[in-house]
């Protein structure tokens, strides 16, 4: 009875070892996020670098947007005529964090979309989030790679283990 317990905790193993990597890698928000009528691409970003606001509401093809992160920049019309756009600057003076939104229409009104960005130290490998020459030192590359191996050769063991009692009686 040890057998299918020993398989099954290897197998966990294994897939945890292998899941970690992944689950790390896509922690990032990826290309871009929306809430109500505001999205924003990439949702990780550095400064200096550019952001697209996209505001989709046929009364908010003009106005602004405005963020701590970048200033107020006014909207340009879509050519659907669905909305307005904007792609301003990140500040290049801006502390890493998540900042917000607020998009003033043509019509007075406005929202605010809270954390629709965050901004981070180095480079952005595809919106995950910083390069590891910025982000991840090589200790914490090490130390991943060593749970990881550690991961693998236990639960190998443990399969291996399991391997010659299939035959052997119960006791």
């Amino acid at each position: 009875m040890r057998t299918p317990r020993a398989r099954t905790a290897a197998a966990a193993c294994v897939l945890l070892a292998l899941a970690a990597p992944s689950a790390a890698a896509n922690s990032g928000t990826g290309t871009g996020t929306g809430t109500g009528n505001i999205v924003v691409a990439p949702a990780v970003t550095t400064r200096d670098e550019p952001v697209t606001v996209t505001v989709h509401a046929a009364s908010c093809r003009t106005g602004s947007a405005s963020s701590p992160a970048f200033g107020e920049t006014p909207l340009t019309p879509q050519a659907d005529g669905a909305g307005g756009h904007a792609t301003p600057a990140v500040a290049r003076d801006v502390a890493p964090g998540s900042y917000d939104i607020t998009v003033t229409c043509e019509d007075g009104r406005s929202v605010t979309r809270t954390a629709a960005f965050t901004v981070v130290n180095g480079a952005v490998r595809g919106g995950d989030g910083p390069a590891p020459s910025e982000g991840t030192s090589t200790a914490d590359l090490v130390i991943g790679g060593l749970m990881v191996a550690s991961a693998m050769i236990g639960g190998g063991v443990l399969w291996l283990r399991g391997e010659g009692r299939e035959d052997r009686p119960a006791g």
